[in-house]
């Protein structure tokens, strides 16, 4: 996972050269824009550090056929949604999705599976559960993206950035939360209590935003803010946590990745308090390059690798021992 999470990097980093170095040229029917971009981040990147943050954090993860199978599709299957983006949106740039949306589905029954197994439920294992529910929902939205579907009458770009939020709010963010809760053990009960508070609104934000675009604007704002103030949470969270990992890059990665999503949520806030009155103080365009590349490379990217880097020396010490 490591290695495919290295070469979807290496993918994505051509894809952004290529951009920079030609923004008005087509390649093929599509232009790439920043939230293309930032979108295929999460099949390149975040999952696969996800994934490989997720078997840190379970010992028996690998013993699962589904994790299996989903990791040994991964890579190809996002290749495929990149490739996908050379074409106009029709039936060949979804059919090049399907394979993505079969790994989303596979995580999707493992997620199930610890939801319906006998165990005591923890909001550890919420963590996880929530975490491989949601991609899927993003893996659909993509297709119908991809296919040129307007679902419930909603118009791109909102129908692509649907499948960004699943994927980087949705699936990332639970894992990092459940990383985050094995580093505060032992911590006061004010901390404890505040992570059960953060955990919680970090685990129904993402589905509850989603929610608040159909139902309505007061439900959007609330739930917007509830992901904010839960995401703020949690990056104080990591503060408080950060002191505890081993070795300094990782301290740092996780650090890097708390500043991000103050930045990153302050400018949601904003954009959000914006939306209600339908007078926006940010525009899409303007979130999509400053919350989005913030909180994607910033928040996420830097988030999954310090976490997996902490557990990883965890895991060697205790090797050791």
């Amino acid at each position: 996972m490591k290695r495919s999470a290295l070469l979807g990097g290496m993918v994505w980093a051509g894809l952004v050269v290529r951009s920079a170095l030609g923004p008005d040229l087509h390649w093929g029917a599509q232009q790439f824009g920043t939230i293309e971009l930032l979108f295929l981040l999460g099949p390149l990147v975040v999952v696969p550090l996800g994934l490989e943050l997720f078997v840190r954090l379970d010992d028996h993860a690998d013993a699962s056929g589904l994790v299996r199978a989903a990791h040994w599709m991964q890579f190809s299957a996002a290749l495929l949604v990149a490739a996908s983006f050379f074409f106009e949106r029709g039936f060949t740039a979804a059919a090049l999705v399907l394979p993505w949306f079969f790994v989303g589905g596979l995580l999707a029954c493992h997620g199930l599976k610890i939801l319906f197994s006998p165990a005591p439920k923890s909001l550890r294992a919420a963590c996880v559960i929530a975490s491989f529910l949601y991609l899927p929902i993003g893996c659909a939205w993509l297709i119908a993206s991809r296919f040129g579907l307007n679902p419930m009458s909603f118009q791109e770009p909102i129908v692509l950035l649907t499948a960004v939020h699943f994927h980087f709010a949705g699936f990332a963010a639970p894992l990092m939360t459940r990383a985050a809760a094995g580093a505060l053990e032992g911590s006061s009960s004010v901390v404890r209590r505040m992570f059960n508070v953060v955990a919680t609104g970090v685990l129904i934000g993402p589905g509850m935003l989603a929610a608040g675009f159909v139902v309505g604007p007061r439900l959007k704002l609330a739930a917007a803010l509830l992901l904010v103030l839960s995401e703020a949470g949690l990056a104080v969270l990591f503060l408080v946590a950060c002191r505890r990992l081993q070795p300094r890059w990782a301290r740092a990665l996780v650090g890097i990745s708390a500043a991000s999503v103050l930045g990153a949520m302050g400018l949601a806030g904003i954009w959000a308090i914006g939306e209600f009155p339908l007078q926006p103080f940010v525009h899409l365009a303007e979130m999509a390059k400053f919350h989005g590349t913030a909180n994607a490379l910033g928040f996420t990217i830097c988030g999954l690798l310090g976490w997996t880097f902490s557990l990883s020396e965890a895991m060697r010490r205790n090797d050791h021992i």
